[in-house]
């Protein structure tokens, strides 16, 4: 493991599209984009990220949740704004929540879980 990555810190990102009728038109345009981004970034700084659906059964995207890894919580946003779903108008909102991954990732930080 390199040096940065040990400084490096995870975030669980939960974000929200825009809910206009054209908002699942523009995630279709720049989804290729989006993907081959992501893909490029694994897993130094996004760790897994999917779509959220309104239910399993009509499967509609109307957010994504990330598990992302970056030194910064400014560091990370500045990475959002520059993201095809940002920047293509699919995502609306996010939250951002200070994580630590325990299960399920080939590639865990290092240091201990305070309890």
């Amino acid at each position: 493991m390199s040096a940065t990555t040990n400084t490096k810190k995870q975030f669980l990102v939960v974000i929200q599209d825009f809910k206009d009728e054209g908002a699942l038109e523009r995630r279709m345009a720049v989804r290729d984009q989006h993907i081959a981004m992501a893909k490029a970034s694994y897993p130094d700084y996004i760790a897994c990220g999917g779509a959220i659906f309104d239910s399993h059964e009509t499967r509609k995207m109307v957010g994504s949740a990330m598990i992302c890894q970056a030194e910064s919580e400014e560091e990370l946003r500045e990475k959002i704004a520059k993201d095809p779903y940002v920047v293509g108008k699919v995502w609306e909102k996010w939250d951002i929540y200070p994580y630590r991954n325990a299960v399920g990732l080939e590639k865990e930080l290092p240091g201990p879980v305070i309890i």
